[in-house]
């Protein structure tokens, strides 16, 4: 059945590109856990500190050009370039590119390492913290929806694997020489298997927003035409008797 097999390679194909991208979003996810360890872990700079009376051009985030950038922002960014920076998708980008991406732009120029003379004060720090856990969040979001499409993706395995194995055989050979019981068992086999496939698309489609151009719908589709091009077969012999 080389078009059934070939709907298994599809198949399983997609389920390890889905696995694998289910599991970059945890190494990132752990990646973004370490990262806000960091954060929470560093103390912010105090009030009225040194560092505060050099002077503020963005309330709570920067200093005048005098000071020198904050040893805790420094800290701060190099945890986040060796926990989060290696997971992200383009690995062109810059380490201020990312922190925009994924933390704020404001964040990115508050962390920058030349420039600015930077402190990692509470607002900062809270920022920070906030847009971390947005993040978690929406990994948290993605890694269940991928756990639900591998389900999926290996219940359609499962049963177009066991339609390879059940169908039929309805070769001229077997439409010739056998009764018409075996026949009409053969018959019903396929039909029970077309059913199987019908009952697998249906709770396919349950799990997606749209089928359309969706490769488990269409690998599924392949196994019914299958199961209807081998009952069709049947049919005919069985009418020729």
């Amino acid at each position: 059945m080389p078009d059934v097999d070939a709907a298994i390679r599809d198949l399983t194909a997609a389920r390890r590109a889905v696995r694998d991208e289910r599991r970059e979003i945890q190494r990132q996810r752990r990646g973004f856990e370490q990262f806000r360890a960091t954060v929470a872990e560093t103390e912010p700079v105090s009030a009225g500190g040194a560092a505060e009376r050099l002077g503020s051009l963005s309330p709570g985030w920067t200093t005048g050009a005098t000071a020198t950038t904050d040893d805790r922002c420094r800290r701060v960014r190099a945890a986040f370039e060796e926990h989060v920076v290696p997971h992200v998708d383009d690995e062109s980008a810059t380490v201020r590119a990312v922190l925009a991406a994924e933390l704020s732009t404001e964040v990115a120029v508050a962390l920058a390492s030349t420039g600015g003379g930077n402190r990692f004060t509470q607002p900062l720090q809270r920022a920070i913290l906030e847009h971390v856990e947005q993040r978690l969040a929406e990994s948290r979001v993605m890694c269940r929806a991928l756990a639900i499409e591998l389900d999926s993706l290996d219940s359609a395995i499962e049963t177009l694997k066991h339609v390879d194995q059940s169908l039929p055989a309805v070769d001229a050979s077997v439409r010739i020489l056998s009764e018409d019981a075996d026949l009409w068992m053969r018959r019903e086999r396929a039909a029970s298997l077309e059913a199987d496939l019908d009952a697998a698309i249906r709770e396919r489609q349950s799990t997606l927003e749209c089928g359309v151009g969706d490769l488990a719908l269409d690998a599924l589709l392949r196994g019914v035409r299958e199961c209807r091009r081998r009952r069709d077969e049947l049919d005919d012999a069985l009418g020729d008797r």
